[in-house]
Formats: C-alpha cells, sequence, structure tokens
C-alpha cells in the first residue's frame, strides 16, 4: 500500500513541481504476519568477506576528451613514468598537450576464498578533467589492499553507459566498469576451518532473533553445538575435518527461522522526501503545530451501556481515538480509528502537505514520546 503526498502546487514555481513530484513521499506499510526466513538470509559469517581493492591508472584511446594537462599535471607526469618503463625516454621541459588520455581510480573488491588467476569487475572514475571515459582502454592498473600489497592487475576495455543515438543522458560518462576487468595475483591466507568454533554474526541487532537461531540450529543438530553469545553474535562449533565443516554450514544456512515481530521503525530519506515504515507503527496522544498545519492525536474511552435497565446487558468500554489534521484557515481532515501513523499520513495527504512538513512532524513527535518506533535519517 503506497501514499503519495501532494505539494502546494498553486505556490510553487512551474520549474519546482517536476523536482518535488520526483521527491514526492511513498509511504510502504507492511503489517505482514510474521514469517520465516532461511538462516542465510539472517546472518553472515564471520571471516567470509570481501576485500576492498584500489588503484591509480590511466586511460588512453579518448576521442579527444582525456584530461586538460594544464589542469592535470599528474596526468602528464604518469605518463611520463609510464612511457620511461617502456623504455621510452621524453626530453625534459617537453609540453606534451595530450587529449586522449585520462588519470582515474580503480577499484574493486576481492572476494572471499579467491584464488590467483580468478577474475573480478572493477570500476573506473576519473579524478582529473576528462569529459568522457567512452571508448578508453585501461592501461595494467596494480590493484592494492589496505596493507599497500599489489593483490590484483587490472586492464581492458571500459563499458560506459550514456546517451547513445538518444538526446536524453542515462548516465554520467565520467565513470565505466569493466567486466572481468581485474586478474588476482596474490591470494589471501584464509582463517576459515582454523578454530572449532565459528561466529555467525546477525545483520541487525536483535537478542529474540539471537536466540531463537541458536534454539534452531541445536534442534536441526540434536547435540547443543550452538549459543547466542549476545544480540548479535552466535558461536558454533564446528566438526573437526573441513569437509565436514563445509558441509555442517551448508545444511545449517538453509534452516528456517521464525523471526518474529520485528522493531517498529520508520525510515526517512531526507534527500528524496522517502519515507518507509516496516510496520504498524502507533502514536500516542500529542498534539504537534508544523507551519500553517497541526496535528491532534487524542484517545478517549467510549462507554456502551444496555438501554433497558434491570436487563443481564453488559456495559461495555471501548478506548477509541480521534486522529485531527488541521490546516490553518482551512479544512479539518478527522480519522477515527486506531492510533497509527498511516492514519496520520492519510489525513495529512488531503491536505496536500509536502515531504518536508511530514519529516518535522515525524521528528517532533519522536522528540514528544508519541511516536511508538524508531527514527532513522537516511
Amino acid at each position: 500500500m503506497s501514499f503519495l503526498i501532494r505539494g502546494h502546487h498553486d505556490q510553487e514555481p512551474a520549474r519546482r513541481r517536476g523536482l518535488f513530484a520526483a521527491a514526492a513521499l511513498c509511504i510502504s506499510l507492511l503489517v505482514a504476519p510474521a514469517g520465516a526466513e532461511r538462516l542465510r538470509d539472517l546472518v553472515d559469517i564471520q571471516g567470509v568477506r570481501d576485500n576492498p581493492l584500489i588503484g591509480y591508472g590511466l586511460v588512453v584511446g579518448l576521442d579527444g576528451t582525456g584530461d586538460q594537462t594544464t589542469q592535470t599535471p599528474f596526468t602528464t607526469q604518469s605518463l611520463k613514468n609510464m612511457l620511461s618503463q617502456l623504455g621510452i625516454t621524453v626530453p625534459s621541459g617537453t609540453n606534451m598537450q595530450l587529449k586522449n588520455v585520462a588519470a582515474v581510480m580503480v577499484t574493486g573488491n576481492y572476494p572471499a576464498f579467491a584464488r590467483a588467476g580468478q577474475t573480478i569487475d572493477v570500476v573506473v572514475s576519473s579524478m582529473g578533467s576528462a569529459k568522457s571515459l567512452r571508448g578508453g582502454t585501461l592501461l595494467m592498473t596494480p590493484l592494492k589492499g589496505a596493507d599497500g600489497q599489489v593483490y590484483a592487475l587490472a586492464q581492458g576495455n571500459l563499458l560506459v553507459g550514456g546517451a547513445g543515438g538518444s538526446r536524453v543522458q542515462i548516465n554520467q560518462l565520467s565513470g565505466g566498469r569493466i567486466n572481468n576487468g581485474a586478474v588476482i595475483e596474490r591470494e589471501l591466507p584464509s582463517t576459515f576451518g582454523r578454530s572449532p568454533l565459528l561466529s555467525l554474526q546477525l545483520k541487525t541487532e536483535n537478542f529474540s532473533l539471537s536466540q531463537r537461531i541458536s534454539d534452531a540450529i541445536n534442534r536441526f543438530n540434536g547435540m547443543g553445538v550452538a549459543r547466542a553469545l549476545d544480540g548479535r553474535t552466535v558461536e558454533v562449533s564446528l566438526p573437526a575435518d573441513n569437509s565436514a565443516q563445509v558441509r555442517f554450514l551448508a545444511q545449517i544456512q538453509d534452516i528456517d527461522i521464525a523471526v518474529g515481530q520485528m522493531d517498529a521503525k520508520v525510515i526517512i530519506n531526507s534527500r528524496t522526501g522517502s519515507v518507509v515504515m516496516n510496520r504498524n507503527v502507533t502514536l500516542d496522544n500529542c498534539a504537534v503545530a508544523q507551519g500553517n498545519l497541526s496535528v491532534v492525536v487524542d484517545s478517549q474511552l467510549n462507554v456502551s451501556q444496555p438501554d433497558t435497565p434491570f436487563t443481564n446487558g453488559n456495559t461495555v468500554v471501548t478506548p477509541q481515538t480521534q486522529i485531527s489534521v488541521r490546516q490553518n484557515g482551512g479544512s479539518l481532515q478527522k480519522v477515527e480509528s486506531s492510533a497509527s501513523l498511516n492514519n496520520v499520513i492519510r489525513a495529512m495527504n488531503a491536505l496536500g502537505a509536502t515531504p518536508n512538513d511530514l519529516m518535522s512532524i515525524l521528528q517532533a513527535m519522536k522528540s514528544a514520546g508519541c511516536l511508538q518506533a524508531e527514527l532513522e535519517i537516511i
């Protein structure tokens, strides 16, 4: 279910209407019953991770869209150093007017358990004044890890997205990608299997989920090999044989874990104006004023008594919540139902509140303690 917050279009310049429509607020409510997820989707295995690589190189073969040598002297210096390694000496004082060369940074990820000779993808990004890297070729570039050692060599033709024959540009031209563009030359020592204990790290901190994972592994194995250490770590005892360890992990990764009800959370993207809730977020009594909008959440007890005296009818007391969103000098929107944030969004949408209005109101509600959810701004 999604809702679109409409802005005051009659008060905004025409040039901003398209931008506001692109950044319109989208609320996604996932109020589904608790289900089960595979263990592999909930945890990471300690030590099984990628390692970032980085390198500096040159891209040649550009169609006059390379670096301006007067603005980026390091491009000329890099080219001279490379030519000297190839046995070509450039006389000192030579003014090299290069238009087809660009200095770039090359990045990639060294995957876990990678072996020498395997290839990885790399991303090439211009660091100078080059207008476009389209059609360029990356020259051999060493890729180093955090320890300064060279682990891979990158080279190849760049794939750069762009407008092509269309007038609409769909990608920037100062960066590109080379699929399988780097060859691994040095292997990382693996620590897998050296210890009889292995840690499973939850992707999100949750004590209840950590205990459920431990219980599920023990039910599957029947030997009590797992124990929850804290809200993010589950320690597992592995078999002694290495091949048996791989088989054991392959089996437990497919165990279904009852996730249960996750913590209520509201995510706000301040750049796009989008708001996402992971469950039905409730509100306590509160009153908030923001600009020309005011929001009031009021809970009352509704008493229902039998019409005829001296009967066996029962008096029923039910809580009733009224949410009012008023625009100063304008209309009033009322919703009589449970005090959920969804109802506030509906009422504000009817009055044409902007995404900035909504984000400010949510922050005020959280500060006042009436928003029963974790508020995260990204």
